[in-house]
């Protein structure tokens, strides 16, 4: 059966119409980033104020702008006090702004932790905040329950550059780590605009060693 040549014309526009929309959508930019944590503490040492647990959190996979620690089970700054939770923002080897939640040591055995720990970006700031965090020394903690959130400025205006395995190498277990069965990184997933662009379920775990 012969095609009209109207038809024709009409699918070839469509097409073309359809690929040169394809082209044209922009690729999404990476505003926000969250990190699902697990921490599985096995034998509390209350004496030895352990275990202590670091994350960091970077917007990009190297040393070249400030970065994020998290601090679980002990405080370092102003100076070094058992318990409790810390933010600390480091700066060129310096520690310019901290943020300080909760005091309590660990004392539970075998006590799951679960946290989200977030990067956004807005108004030239970079922002962290600890999310729906879980626990049975500190009860619910982070945003909603206490805050822990901390910022600083920035000139990056994506975070195309942040790596999930740059987060994992640098965090751990630093004091006792004989006393924690298990610590992972259990998903990440990436935001723009507020909305969801993918979600990575890769479980990556903590090389815990014997420190």
């Amino acid at each position: 059966m012969r095609i009209p040549r109207i038809i024709k014309v009409l699918v070839s526009g469509s097409v073309f119409l359809s690929l040169a929309t394809a082209m044209a959508d922009p690729v999404p930019v990476i505003d926000q980033v969250q990190e699902d944590w697990s921490l599985v503490v096995a034998s509390p040492d209350l004496d030895g104020v352990g275990p202590q647990i670091t994350t960091c959190m970077s917007p990009v996979s190297d040393n070249s702008t400030p970065f994020v620690a998290f601090d679980m089970n002990y405080r370092e700054f102003p100076s070094f006090s058992a318990g409790g939770l810390q933010l600390q923002v480091w700066s060129n080897g310096r520690v310019p702004t901290t943020c300080t939640q909760e005091t309590a040591q660990l004392a539970t055995a075998n006590e799951t932790i679960t946290w989200t720990q977030q990067i956004s970006l807005s108004n030239n700031n970079l922002n962290y905040d600890i999310l729906g965090g879980k626990s049975t020394t500190w009860g619910r903690f982070g945003q909603g329950n206490g805050n822990l959130s901390i910022s600083f400025a920035t000139t990056i205006n994506d975070l195309s550059a942040y790596s999930p395995d740059y987060s994992l190498a640098k965090s751990g277990v630093t004091w006792e780590s004989n006393h924690v069965s298990s610590m992972t990184l259990v998903q990440v997933r990436y935001y723009s605009g507020g909305q969801l662009v993918s979600t990575d379920t890769k479980s990556r775990p903590v090389n815990l060693g014997n420190n």
